[in-house]
């Protein structure tokens, strides 16, 4: 190619040299067009357009004592460069770092706070985007404490009381399970307000709930939220209103009263604590004895299980699997060979997961059918997981908790791969917003998967709880009755805008914990995620191929995938990373900003997978949708992986984002406020 243009230039300049100046245009052009049929990718470089921000650098907010970075990503130009500066050239203060476009803040102090300029350079021509960066510290709700119960009598006063710190200064307000409490309300008013003295339930200016005349009604959960552009907090305390005299008369407040009542607990607690030492002592010989014993059999055991252990591979090469176990058993000699529970004896040694009896399962309900077989909601209690796991036999009081069950009760071993991925996933990671693995139970057939579940179920349900009657029947005329879905009884207020970027940002984190952990989870959907009564979103795996959502999945090859929720190179490769995952996470994020509507709705499964075979299936972005949200979205829907972005990216993005609305909340309370 080289020795091509060479001659070809030597050639075109010989003619030049016979021809006039204006001739001299015409040699620039007839190179430029020979050149434009082999272009090299500095040529493609130079006409991409202009210098120009993909994305622009946005303002940030950064916890006081945190790190964080800001990056300034240019496109266009030959070789553009970036370079960041405090104001407009001034050189960047001591902890605040410009590498290779990118505003790296090691620990946030209050004096990096201020406006930033990034510079982005190409030869001659250069850009420039100014951000503000604010160090705030997140609201801290003093009052009331998390989980307290206030008891009181009918007919009293009560004052409970919402106090928080942070910067800026947070504002607070009370919500009455889950209800905003606000002046239109009946028998509610603000501090000056024009029914403020004869209301019953009274807001004042200092955060305080004020209740007169308390009636047996009044007992509810009440939270306060406190909300500033740096973040939300929330503490809820339970009132309890008991019938008139019921409450014990309260203790003498006089000063020989209080010191006799000071000398009696001092010394009960001071006998009661010789008490506990002394069975403490007591116990910790008695394990220490029985710990040695333990070991010397362990260790006997051991010797034999190598003996065993030897004898026995020989016997399971030729052995085909058995239903719900990964290996046969040879139950004459009572030892369990199965690949699971091989996993399970090494796993317990290391503390990964837990062998469980399934005689701990109560209440169990089949939702339907899994991958590998039956999925199943129980109660499990978990006093009794405790036990089993600080191997203690003192008695505890019973705390049950809901549980996700997952049966193996196939024998494919594609399908029991799968089993073992997801034992090693969830197992692995721990993180606020997945659920846990609460153990194994592999005592007999099939072998049982916990999951941690929660109080209001999976998300799917939540999100179509929230919508309402007009809502559904508009989403059912749109795409056709058989995507007709039933309302529950009991309507869910529908997520503010705050509320269902935060659960998005908490979704963004949950699987950027897997993307650090080289982890991918290859089916995140609204479905596969559960929620709390606090919403909290947490990533789960139901993966219900029948059931309730085995319309979401597809038969393809042989395999059960969800279709509309995959990228090109999964469905028709089986290539399954990290970037996929980035894929389904946009889709679950759509899923939440339309309440839970079915992707491409109006086509049917083979027109879904024919498009995207032909690259001609696009995602659109819901009106209700943040623009920098939606713009973040079609990244993540990119059709090449390489063009989407990092979980570590998208989860500062939607921090940002969760900031923004954040502090348009702060500032429309605080006009409202004003306004009154």
């Amino acid at each position: 190619m080289c020795v091509f243009r060479v001659s070809l230039f030597f050639l075109l300049l010989l003619s030049g040299l016979e021809r006039s100046t204006a001739s001299d245009e015409s040699f620039h052009h007839s190179v430029h067009r020979v050149r434009s049929h082999k272009p090299s990718r500095r040529h493609r470089a130079a006409n991409d357009g202009g210098l120009r921000f993909e994305p622009v650098p946005y303002s940030k907010k950064l916890e006081l004592n945190s790190s964080g970075k800001i990056h300034c990503k240019v496109a266009g130009g030959v070789a553009p460069t970036a370079q960041w500066f405090l104001n407009e050239e001034d050189p960047l203060p001591e902890g605040v770092a410009s590498m290779n476009g990118t505003l790296l803040v090691t620990e946030a102090d209050r004096r990096h706070s201020g406006q930033y300029t990034c510079k982005a350079t190409d030869g001659d021509h250069s850009i420039t985007a100014k951000i503000n960066l604010d160090i705030v510290v997140s609201p801290r709700v003093l009052e009331p404490a998390s989980g307290q119960q206030l008891h009181v009598s009918a007919g009293q006063e009560v004052s409970l009381n919402c106090r928080a710190t942070g910067e800026p200064e947070p504002t607070t307000h009370w919500d009455r399970n889950l209800t905003i409490l606000h002046q239109q309300q009946e028998d509610v008013d603000i501090e000056g307000g024009v029914n403020s003295t004869s209301s019953r339930l009274l807001l004042l200016n200092n955060g305080t709930l004020y209740i007169r005349n308390a009636t047996e009604q009044d007992s509810d959960r009440y939270g306060c939220t406190a909300g500033s552009a740096a973040g939300l907090a929330r503490h809820e305390l339970v009132l309890i209103v008991h019938p008139e005299g019921e409450l014990p008369p309260q203790e003498s407040s006089g000063v020989a009263g209080k010191a006799v009542l000071v000398s009696v607990s001092v010394a009960g607690a001071y006998m009661i604590l010789v008490l506990a030492l002394m069975v403490y002592c007591r116990r910790r010989r008695l394990r220490r004895r029985q710990r040695g014993e333990k070991m010397e059999l362990e260790m006997a055991e051991g010797r034999e299980k190598l003996v065993e252990d030897g004898e026995d591979k020989k016997v399971v090469q030729n052995g085909a699997a058995q239903n719900g176990r990964l290996l046969p058993l040879d139950k004459d000699s009572g030892a369990d060979n199965s690949e699971v529970s091989g996993i399970s004896r090494a796993s317990k040694k290391s503390g990964q997961y837990d062998q469980l009896s399934r005689s701990l399962l109560t209440e169990q309900i089949t939702l339907g059918r899994g991958e590998f077989g039956d999925v199943m909601l129980a109660k499990i209690d978990m006093s009794q997981v405790k036990k089993n796991r600080n191997r203690d036999d003192s008695d505890i009081e019973a705390d049950l908790k809901p549980v996700l069950v997952k049966a193996l009760t196939t024998n494919d071993e594609v399908q029991l791969a799968e089993f073992r991925r997801q034992l090693e996933l969830f197992s692995r990671v721990r993180h606020e917003h997945i659920v846990k693995l609460i153990g194994l139970c592999n005592e007999a057939d099939p072998h049982y998967m916990l999951l941690e579940h929660t109080d209001w179920g999976d998300l799917k349900s939540f999100l179509i709880a929230t919508r309402t009657r007009d809502e559904n029947e508009e989403y059912t005329s749109r795409v056709g009755p058989a995507h007709s879905i039933p309302l529950p009884e009991k309507a869910v207020p529908p997520l503010a805008a705050a509320h269902r970027a935060a659960v998005s940002r908490q979704l963004a984190t949950a699987v950027a914990r897997l993307a650090a952990k080289r982890l991918t989870h290859r089916d995140i959907a609204a479905r596969n995620c559960v929620i709390t009564s606090q919403l909290q979103l947490k990533l789960s795996f139901p993966a219900l191929t029948r059931g309730p959502h085995s319309h979401e999945y597809f038969k393809l090859h042989d395999q059960v995938i969800p279709l509309r929720w995959l990228p090109f190179e999964a469905v028709m490769e089986g290539e399954y990373s990290t970037k996929s995952d980035v894929y389904m996470f946009a889709a679950t994020i759509w899923e939440i900003y339309t309440k839970a509507e079915l992707p491409f709705a109006k086509l049917n499964d083979n027109s879904v997978l024919e498009r995207l075979k032909s690259g001609t299936l696009e995602w659109n972005v819901p009106d209700s949708m943040p623009e920098k949200l939606g713009s973040l979205l079609k990244r993540c829907w990119s059709k090449s992986p390489t063009d989407r972005p990092q979980f570590t990216d998208i989860a500062e993005e939607l921090t940002a984002i969760v900031q923004d609305l954040t502090s348009e909340n702060v500032s429309q309370v605080s006009i409202t406020k004003a306004e009154e």
